[in-house]
């Protein structure tokens, strides 16, 4: 052969090379035989547990096997919480060439990576984290609305993501959530005698009837938030339904589900005027002529609901929007 037509062949291989670079390494979380397998590598708050049975559950719909603990050395994936991690934490991370600069700045920041064969599951805090865990389940095709509206994923063979991928996500607004407006028509009465049934309760109001959206309900309520990346609601609060903080354990699941805790328009310092507000007991809702009793119906609230993570409102308007 001759010289010019190696050198053509060389040209061509070259070429070649350049147009059709080697793909990165797919590294594989699920093999179709062995569960999805994780640990924590620093201790996390509450909501990072409830996002991982969220997480252990959508594997199990994906995989048809449920994700599993296992140990530090051997687990898929990793997860991190910073806020409160060791030095030599932050500084195994930053060998790695993951920014734990960028993501401490922000608030509920998270950062999913892959470096050496492992996935990286990493949060600035609690909620960041669980937002890091349930990115692994979206990455793996379960919709946020797969309880809510039945949004079954498909199945899945195997799950893999590229040998160095990265990707760190914040919020751009700082409190994000809903507020349970109208819920007489839908979300309480299907709660109170469908998804967790209970009795009807008895408000501060004489002769109301109360119906109550339950502990569950709103579990599924903050469980959807997680998955939407919010961190807040703004609680039901219409003249039939039990009030969010006389729901026994609501507060507590807020806390655990890391979901802040506010009040609305004319429902000021985390009450419900309109089924705790006895104007036979207390007189008129009017700071003007009734300062006392509405500064220690104010103040009682303050006190129940203690260091729990809240956002108060205190400017008034009339029981359920009326005049003062």
């Amino acid at each position: 052969m001759k010289l010019s037509n190696y050198l053509s062949i060389a040209v061509w291989i070259f070429l070649l090379s350049i147009s059709f670079p080697v793909s990165a390494k797919e590294v594989v979380w699920f093999d179709g035989i062995h569960p999805v397998n994780f640990s924590y590598q620093t201790d996390v708050a509450p909501v990072v547990r409830i996002a991982t049975d969220m997480f252990v559950s959508d594997m199990k719909l994906t995989t048809g096997m449920s994700a599993e603990q296992g140990a530090n050395s051997n687990s898929q994936i990793l997860i991190y919480q910073m806020d409160g991690a060791k030095k030599s934490v932050v500084k195994k991370l930053r060998k790695l060439g993951i920014d734990t600069d960028e993501l401490l700045r922000k608030m509920d920041a998270f950062c999913v990576a892959v470096r050496n064969g492992k996935i990286y599951a990493i949060g600035n805090n609690g909620r960041g984290t669980a937002y890091a865990l349930l990115e692994l389940s979206r990455m793996a095709g379960v919709s946020p609305w797969v309880w809510w509206g039945d949004n079954v994923p498909e199945r899945k063979e195997q799950l893999s993501i590229k040998e160095g991928f990265t990707s760190m996500q914040c919020p751009s607004v700082e409190r994000r959530g809903i507020f349970i407006n109208d819920e007489d028509w839908s979300t309480l009465v299907w709660s109170h005698r469908s998804f967790e049934p209970s009795d009807y309760k008895t408000g501060a109001v004489k002769g109301k009837r109360l119906m109550q959206i339950g502990v569950q309900t709103y579990k599924k309520i903050f469980q959807l938030l997680l998955r939407l990346r919010g961190n807040m609601i703004w609680p039901a609060m219409h003249e039939g339904t039990v009030p969010f903080y006389q729901v026994e354990g609501a507060m507590a699941m807020a806390d655990s589900c890391g979901i802040i805790v506010g009040t609305s328009h004319c429902e000021p310092m985390m009450r419900n005027n309109t089924t705790e507000w006895s104007v036979d007991e207390r007189g008129r809702f009017n700071y003007l002529t009734n300062q006392e009793q509405v500064q220690d119906y104010w103040i009682s609230r303050v006190k129940e609901v203690g260091k729990n993570e809240n956002v108060y409102t205190i400017g008034m308007r009339g029981i359920h929007d009326g005049d003062m």
